[in-house]
This record gives structure tokens, C-alpha cells and sequence, in this order.
């Protein structure tokens, strides 16, 4: 089988002002590796059922990885969304990987492995599947990790919430105080809220769905009300240095799902405590053998703060605090939000619509996903950037301008 990847040929065509992240993967990781931010279809039930946007995330760190080969799907490589994001003064790797099927990935896999490449692995895959010697990170610390059930062994007590494990049978049996929340306890990854429920009434323990797995192995913890919810970021390198990369604080809908994020790389002082702590878990991270970045939500309820989730691996706010110091610098602006949009036209008419808010300095691309790839009825397009303004109310105007251009906010 001859090189799978797709390399990506140079125009010359005038010269746009770049846009470039603060830390790189060559920072990190150093050379000769190649990044994968695919999670394996096993654990799809633990997320929504919407596919297209976990594949629009294969393509969401294209522009922060230098030049670091990347697997994606095909439908985020796109000649017309690379050139958005090259519009935009973002650099795109030399070499794409791209799959359209499950099947495709696991055969790019297997010739990546027959020719001795080493990737950068996000989340687990199964070892009867894929081949430890094909990551870079033990795949086994990578387990541990993205496991829910070890939070306690890398989190302070006194910042981590009540909880235990228990059967649904139990939880019914024994019923718990209302509220509380629910977490997969099965040791699959989980992200963006998905897996994990405000259980607020009893019925909602007997609707409980494919989602939550191992229904004889639950997270029950104890519901925190807060004031913020918020994420602070972090990175170690290949020689064991961390990096506080800052804080996003996180957008959720009525489920309790993520759906996007403020960013900024100024702290407040009441942060500090907060940041300190997390700085020593990325430690005690650091110290089972990982190397790369992480995300920790954390709920702030007056002075007390408790870590509910530790993302080890790139999160959906690290592009943007990857560029947040050139976007300051380039545009003046100092408010960033992540978004996630939806399109239900031909992705054709897409384009011009982004490269509108482009060139208007509202708006930063990241990944787009055209829809017509895939055999599903609904073609709803995919949209992930950074809207850009002086100000929060600037922002949301630019999204309410959006909407008439029906461009949607993922709900």
C-alpha cells in the first residue's frame, strides 16, 4: 500500500498576516509523529448520536499542530474549508491522513503501524484493535486516565465531589438524595457532557439508554450548586514540563451537554487557588506518563471549588488559548468564544457566508464539515471557530447575526 496521506500543495496567492499558536505540538512532543484526535466507534454510545460532530473534531486541532501529520475524516479536509482556514492565516499541516469509514480508519491504522509510525492517540482504542506499539503515550496510561472512576486518586479530597459506585438496581433501591448526578462508571471515556446526567427525578433513572453503558457500574455523586462552571488547561512536554495554559469557562445546554466556551489567558485572582491545584494534579498526570494536554472543569460555589472532570487530551478550548495571544495581537480583541454552528444548505453556499465574518474580523474557523460525505438524511453541515469582539455583548450580536444568515448555534 503506497503513503496514504494527502499532501497539501502551497498557492501562491497574497500574502495573509498568520495566525499562530503560542505552543505547537513539536513543543510538546518533538518530531516524527502523527496526531489522532478519533475516537474509536465502540464508544460512540457514550456521546450523542450525532456523528458528524464527532468527526468534525478530527479536523478541529488541524491548525495548531504546526507540522504534525493529521488523521481526519474527509469531510473536514475539504479543499474548500482548508482554504477558509488558509483565508484566515491559519497553517495547515503538510500531510492529512483522511478516512470516510470506520473501516477506512482501522485499515489507515494498520498500514500506519506496518510502516513503523508512532501517533498521538487522544483517547483509548481497544488493544485486541490497535496495537500499543502504535502509541506514543502507553495506551494503558491512557485508560487510567480517561477513566472516571480514578478521579479521587489524582484530585485532593477536599475538592472532589461526594460519591460512590453503584448498580442501577441499587440506586433505585436505595434512592438517593435528589438532586444528583450520574456518571458512566464503565471506564470509557466520556466528553462534552455526554454519559453523565443531573438526575433531578426518579423517572429519569428508568429512561436511561445505551448511553450510560455498564448499567451495573455507575458513578453517584453528589450534586454541587455553583456559581461558575469553569475549565483550566495545562500541558506537559516530552521532558516532563508543565504549562498553565489558561481557563475557559463553559457553556452548557439544558442537559447539562457542552456546547462552547469563553476563553481567556488572563486569570483574576480568585483563580489562583484553583490553577495551583490543578497544577499539582497535572503533576500527578505527568507522573503516570503522560505527555500533552489536559482540561479540568472545576464548579466554584462561593470560596469552595471542586474538580468534577479531568479531559486528559486536547479539549474544545485549547485551539483557541492556543491562539489567543496572536488573536490579541493581530485583531485587538480580547473576547473569544468557542462556537459551534450548524449549517442545513449546501455547504457550497457555506463558505462565502464564514469567509463574510472572516474578513469582517469576527470570526475564526477551525473546522468545518460538509455534510454531503455522509449516508444520514439530515445534512447538517458542521462549524467550529472562534467568534472574536471587544467585548461579550459584541460577540452575541455576531451570533445573533449569524442566525439570520442561518448559520445555528448547536443546541
Amino acid at each position: 500500500m503506497a503513503d496514504m496521506a494527502i499532501p497539501i500543495t502551497p498557492r501562491n496567492k497574497k500574502q495573509v498576516s498568520p495566525l499562530r499558536p503560542s505552543i505547537s505540538m513539536q513543543n510538546i512532543y518533538g518530531n516524527g509523529y502523527i496526531y489522532n484526535s478519533k475516537i474509536y466507534s465502540e464508544d460512540y454510545q457514550h456521546f450523542s448520536g450525532d456523528i458528524l460532530s464527532l468527526e468534525a473534531l478530527t479536523g478541529r486541532e488541524l491548525t495548531v499542530v504546526g507540522d504534525t501529520p493529521v488523521i481526519c475524516h474527509a469531510a473536514a479536509a475539504t479543499e474548500p474549508a482548508l482554504g477558509l482556514l488558509k483565508k484566515a492565516g491559519l497553517h495547515i499541516p503538510n500531510k492529512l491522513y483522511t478516512y470516510q469509514t470506520d473501516n477506512e480508519y482501522l485499515a489507515l491504522l494498520s498500514h500506519l503501524h506496518k510502516n513503523n509510525h508512532t501517533l498521538i492517540f487522544q483517547y483509548p482504542h481497544p488493544n485486541h484493535i490497535v496495537s500499543p506499539d502504535l502509541f506514543w503515550v502507553n495506551p494503558a496510561v491512557l485508560a487510567f486516565l480517561s477513566d472516571k472512576r480514578n478521579i479521587p486518586k489524582l484530585v485532593p479530597a477536599e475538592h472532589v465531589p461526594q460519591r460512590k459506585m453503584m448498580s442501577l438496581k441499587e440506586i433505585i433501591q436505595t434512592k438517593p438524595k435528589l438532586p444528583f448526578v450520574l456518571k458512566t462508571g464503565d471506564g470509557r471515556p466520556t466528553s462534552g457532557g455526554c454519559g453523565v446526567l443531573l438526575v433531578k427525578e426518579e423517572k429519569q433513572l428508568h429512561e436511561l439508554g445505551n448511553e450510560f453503558g455498564d448499567l451495573s457500574s455507575l458513578i453517584v455523586e453528589e450534586y454541587i450548586p455553583y456559581d461558575q462552571n469553569v475549565s483550566v488547561h495545562y500541558s506537559v512536554d516530552k521532558h516532563g514540563k508543565i504549562s498553565f495554559l489558561g481557563k475557559s469557562e463553559q457553556i452548557v445546554n439544558r442537559n447539562g451537554c457542552f456546547r462552547g466556551s469563553w476563553i481567556t489567558i488572563e486569570m483574576e485572582d480568585y483563580m489562583t487557588p484553583i490553577v495551583e491545584t490543578g497544577y499539582k494534579i497535572m503533576e500527578k498526570v505527568a507522573e503516570k506518563g503522560y505527555i500533552g494536554v489536559a482540561g479540568f472543569d472545576v464548579l466554584i460555589c462561593g470560596e469552595d471549588y471542586y474538580f468534577i472532570d479531568l479531559n486528559i487530551r486536547f479539549n474544545a478550548s485549547t485551539c483557541g488559548l492556543f491562539l489567543c495571544k496572536d488573536i490579541y495581537q493581530k485583531y485587538g480583541k480580547k473576547t473569544v468564544r468557542l462556537t459551534n454552528l450548524e449549517w442545513n444548505g449546501e455547504f457550497e453556499r457555506l463558505i462565502p457566508i464564514m469567509e463574510k465574518y472572516l474578513l469582517r474580523e469576527q470570526f475564526i474557523p477551525l473546522s468545518l464539515l460538509d455534510a454531503s460525505y455522509f449516508p444520514v438524511e439530515k445534512k447538517t453541515s458542521k462549524v467550529i471557530g472562534l467568534n472574536i469582539g471587544h467585548s461579550v455583548l459584541e460577540v452575541e450580536k455576531v451570533i445573533k447575526q449569524m442566525e439570520r444568515d442561518n448559520l445555528f448555534l448547536r443546541e
